[in-house]
């Protein structure tokens, strides 16, 4: 079975679906590698347009190509003593609705977690029976890879028969052996981070939408790893073993840039709105003007911020100081860190 096989018979109970939903489906049993000092998956919350219950009705139909317990840790006993055998890969499904445990924030944020040791991959698909966060602040959506909204069209075919248990697992074994690698990550990170800022732009968006809230967080550890992860999980699909800039913007393009797209189009009244307790930006100028100062003096088209250490060396505050003074900068929604370290200056400050 190929990836277009896998995808079809995947949903194939399912009608309805745009064809980029269909892949980030399979992005989450396909799963990545563990990177980054983070734990492998790939991360999804489905919000519902119709407000019915449709999204765990389409999480329902993924479980039944996962084996039930996938990723659950067993002892073994013999008679050389007892061994802990386990999948490196775990499949889970909650509900976006409820308030999340310790446990949840942990694997969606794909932190190496000390509920799931064994599992160096995790996926978790989140479904909701709202059409929309309440904002772009609640984690489901700021934490998840791809939040998305299933469409008013989508319908379950139940007299359809769901994809082969043994096929399916079969190619998800296969591909979880698959290790692709990212051949240049600041690059890749930074010309992310670029389109990020410029839909921001196109879009008329509020650019502290960049910094620390939601869809288009363009921090390093945010929507531009959600990218690569996308990207890894279509490398494993497309037998890709190095994943280049160019390959990571084909995905920024073809998935992230029509998913919000898309979302925009349901949501524009969640994105386009001010966010709430947001203080002026001229009022916070003054208390972070020599960070600003700094980082205009600094900034080239060559890199893809100004250096941390640049920053602390010049400033006039003690190295500590200076790091909680660019800490607060980024909530602000004055910098943000395209890359682990280096500062760039939202539209409004550039």
């Amino acid at each position: 079975m190929d990836y277009k096989a896998f995808k079809k018979n995947l949903t194939s109970r399912v009608e309805g679906l745009e064809p980029q939903i269909r892949d980030f489906l399979a992005f989450t049993a396909i799963s990545t590698p563990a990177f980054y000092q983070n734990a492998g998956g790939v991360n999804l919350t489905m919000y519902d347009s119709t407000k019915s219950g449709l999204p765990k009705l389409v999480a329902q139909e993924l479980q039944k190509a996962i084996p039930e317990g996938i990723g659950t840790t067993n002892t073994i006993k013999t008679n050389y003593g007892n061994f802990k055998v386990g999948y490196q890969y775990a499949f889970l499904t909650e509900d976006a609705d409820k308030p999340l445990s310790p446990k949840t924030e942990d694997l969606l944020a794909h932190q190496l977690s000390r509920f799931m040791p064994a599992c160096t991959e995790t996926s978790i698909s989140m479904f909701s029976s709202k059409d929309k966060p309440v904002t772009i602040e609640d984690a489901p959506c700021r934490l998840s890879d791809i939040p998305t909204v299933i469409p008013e069209e989508t319908s379950i075919l139940r007299s359809i028969p769901s994809i082969d248990p043994f096929d399916a697992f079969n190619f998800i074994i296969m591909n979880h052996y698959k290790a692709p690698i990212i051949s240049d990550l600041s690059t890749s990170l930074t010309e992310v981070a670029d389109n990020i800022e410029k839909l921001a732009d196109d879009y008329a968006l509020d650019p502290i939408q960049l910094t620390q809230y939601g869809f288009l967080n363009a921090n390093y550890n945010a929507r531009p790893t959600s990218v690569l992860r996308n990207s890894l999980s279509f490398a494993r699909a497309q037998n890709v073993d190095i994943v280049t800039p160019e390959f990571t913007k084909k995905v920024f393009d073809d998935f992230f840039k029509w998913n919000f797209g898309y979302i925009y189009e349901i949501w524009e009244d969640l994105l386009a709105k001010p966010l709430v307790g947001k203080k002026t930006l001229a009022s916070l100028r003054v208390k972070y003007r020599d960070i600003i100062r700094i980082i205009r003096k600094y900034s080239s088209s060559h890199l893809p911020g100004v250096n941390r250490e640049d920053i602390i060396r010049e400033a006039k505050t003690d190295p500590l100081e200076t790091q909680q003074l660019l800490d607060e900068c980024n909530t602000a929604g004055i910098v943000f860190q395209p890359v682990q370290g280096f500062y760039r200056l939202t539209r409004d400050d550039a």
